[in-house]
């Protein structure tokens, strides 16, 4: 649509000032139906059901409004899928008896089927209803969710060793008891509904954030992006606190008397409530389906949104290849179309860095709480609650900075790369914090520098040991041993306070007062002030590693052609995926299985860890982390030298009417259709370029 008569191109004419009379617009004393107007009595852009969509409706019917829906989808999203999952990592461990590195197959199988499934969902996404597609995609996740809690409710109750003693028979030795493989069969249960929440993941970061981005001007998408982002990291954040909590409550609550447990959530036996968080999912994302499916295809003035844009797309022609009429409308021009994002070396480089950083984000967000619980000695529920109350400032507020430093200093594609470099660059020194560690208890048998344990020795090789349960006790000679059995303990007695006392302990040389080779139940304590050096290095970890985020975002929608953002972003999260998100938890899952020192073996199968090389699992994961960093550093770098800007002013023009409509998505309409304007146009003859700035 191009200016009315007697006005300059992209000029107001204070002769065509629009007022409005009866709800229509007046231009040159005459009545005319706005561009606006039209589309609000266009079904694609108003908010109901079929032929029932109220104009009370239509309040919502605006950019705030899906910002809030979306924030809501990436919120329910990350809780289930990077808090309340991550936090069961080593519950799944203990309850189906699985290793670290199939514990992280559970978390990469979301990034299988997101990097499987996100170019056609995105390529598709660029003719189709992206509203309703995010609206299956959160139907699906609220499947995922429910698969995953459908082990709790279909397994027997969790058995941790009551039908043992754990003292030293000589008489009769422990006979091998058969491993229940069935336990270990729903590990691909819990991968089949990672599966099926990749499908709504992929669905919200790459329809959802290029659906945003369409319908906000250049100005406030960052912002816009940036506290969408923030959401997705506040999720994991109570998704780790919730979590935490929950897992303080035993396991089969609901089938039991938890009186009639003699377990402590201290107990590495324990089994805490995981299920529960997906049961809580399952509900929270059936509940957002509705007012998803109810959005139109686009807000009412989206076009005239794109067509004021100024393209930042890297100068190599592609752009005007994909604005040939009809490009893009058949799956036979898709090759062309992956080609030319591809061969796009600011894209190529900036998705490559995102790629290295998704290695580091999705592993450390699997295995932070476990490495705090056994680096430091905490229970998997304050270690949970600890990395929780790490993300919601750090992950959040970085995503939130970022946006905000790109908006405030108003940084193109080069400044915001160069932005991703200083943070990697911080990031690098702070990684150092992993250095901070605790003394190795002093188990009977174990030695940090062997990679065998030597838990049988001569005073307890007749007792018929396993390492089948762990149960820590704390000998009177200040020794730790694996169990009872391993003490060489022959009774069990209670004193007078109530206290469990193992006495006659055939391995302990020492004694408590007036008791000889006696034990107590639970660890040596000793104190470690390490965790708190730790702790603040790596909130600052999160928070510079999530400023960078929002920027690498922005970046991605802003080098590539304008219609082809969405695909771009499908092409980016493959790459994600597959080189990063994927590989990311099952490769730390390997290196913190690499350094396990005793093994849970049931009849001399390995199924998941006892004790762990502190020592070494903190240096391994600062190395890890580190290389990490510098080729992120090194992708962002070089993808700000080969950038070229495009030349020229290729902002599109716009009319006073598709000026309003550009008012009109930033401040919404009332129930009755009405703009609601945040600041009035007084100066007639201001240009486009000046009312998008202002907005």
């Amino acid at each position: 649509m191009g200016p009315r008569s007697g006005a300059p191109d992209g000029v107001y004419d204070s002769k065509n000032e629009m007022n409005q009379t009866n709800g229509h617009s007046v231009l040159d004393g005459k009545p005319h139906v706005s561009e606006f107007e039209l589309e609000t009595t266009d079904g694609d852009h108003r908010c109901g059901f079929g032929a029932c969509r109220p104009g009370w409706v239509q309040i919502c019917n605006n950019a705030k409004f899906l910002l809030v829906l979306l924030s809501a989808f990436s919120f329910i999203q990350s809780f289930v899928v990077n808090g309340i999952n991550n936090v069961n990592t080593s519950t799944y461990e203990r309850r189906f008896g699985l290793p670290s590195s199939q514990v992280g197959i559970i978390s990469s199988a979301y990034d299988i089927s997101a990097g499987i499934l996100v170019l056609p969902i995105s390529y598709y996404a660029l003719r189709g209803h992206k509203t309703k597609m995010l609206a299956i995609g959160v139907a699906v996740m609220a499947l995922g969710s429910f698969l995953m809690s459908i082990p709790h409710f279909t397994t027997d109750i969790y058995h941790w060793g009551q039908n043992t003693t754990g003292l030293c028979d000589t008489a009769n030795k422990t006979t091998c008891a058969i491993r229940d493989s069935s336990l270990s069969n729903y590990l691909y249960l819990l991968i089949a509904g990672q599966l099926l929440h990749g499908v709504g993941g992929t669905t919200l970061y790459s329809v959802g954030t290029s659906c945003l981005d369409d319908n906000v001007v250049a100005k406030r998408s960052p912002i816009y992006v940036g506290i969408m982002y923030a959401f997705a990291a506040l999720g994991p954040a109570l998704g780790y606190i919730l979590g935490g909590q929950l897992l303080n409550i035993y396991v089969d609550f609901d089938a039991v008397d938890t009186k009639k447990v003699p377990l402590v959530p201290e107990d590495p036996r324990w089994v805490g409530a995981w299920w529960i968080g997906f049961v809580i999912s399952t509900i929270l994302a059936l509940i957002m389906f509705v007012p998803l499916l109810a959005m139109p295809r686009e807000l009412p003035g989206a076009k005239v949104v794109r067509e004021s844009r100024v393209s930042e797309a890297h100068e190599d022609g592609s752009e005007e290849k994909t604005r040939r009429p009809g490009f893009g409308t058949s799956l036979k021009d898709a090759p062309l179309v992956f080609w030319i994002i591809i061969k796009n070396p600011t894209f190529l480089l900036t998705t490559l860095a995102a790629s290295t950083e998704g290695i580091v984000v999705s592993g450390f967000a699997t295995f932070v709480p476990k490495f705090i619980q056994n680096q430091y000695g905490q229970t998997a529920s304050f270690a949970a609650v600890l990395t929780g109350c790490l993300a919601v400032p750090g992950a959040a507020g970085g995503q939130v900075i970022g946006g905000w430093i790109c908006g405030r200093f108003k940084l193109k594609v080069r400044g915001m790369l160069r932005l991703s470099v200083v943070m990697c660059g911080i990031c690098m020194l702070l990684s150092a914090a992993f250095w901070a560690k605790c003394e190795q208890p002093r188990i009977a048998g174990l030695s940090s520098k062997s990679s065998e344990p030597m838990l049988v020795d001569q005073c307890n090789g007749a007792c018929g040991c396993t390492q089948t349960n762990y149960d820590p006790v704390c000998g009177s000679n200040g020794v730790q041993y694996f169990s009872p059995c391993h003490a060489g303990c022959l009774q069990e007695e209670w004193t007078n306070d109530g206290t469990k006392l193992y006495s006659s302990c055939d391995c302990i040389n020492g004694t408590f007062p007036n008791v000889t080779h006696s034990a107590v139940p639970g660890n040596c304590g000793e104190t470690c002030s390490a965790m708190y050096v730790f702790l603040p290095f790596f909130f600052l970890m999160i928070l510079v590693t999530f400023i960078a985020a929002t920027p690498t975002t922005i970046v991605t929608l802003r080098c590539v052609p304008e219609n082809q953002k969405t695909f771009a972003l499908g092409v980016q999260w493959v790459f994600v995926r597959f080189l990063g998100t994927v590989p990311g938890p099952i490769l730390f899952g390997a290196v913190i299985d690499g350094v396990c020192l005793i093994w849970k073996e049931t009849c001399g199968e390995k199924e998941s860890c006892w004790i762990y090389n502190n020592s070494d699992m903190g240096r391994n994961l600062f190395i890890l982390a580190l290389g990490v960093k510098i080729a992120s550093s090194l992708f962002f770098l070089l993808a700000s030298f080969v950038y070229r800007a495009p030349s020229g002013d290729k902002m599109i023009k716009t009319s006073t009417e598709e000026t309003l409509a550009v008012e009109i998505i930033q401040n919404g309409v009332d129930s009755n259709g009405s703009l609601v304007k945040e600041e009035p146009i007084r100066d007639s003859d201001e240009s486009i370029n000046g009312v998008v700035n202002r907005l």
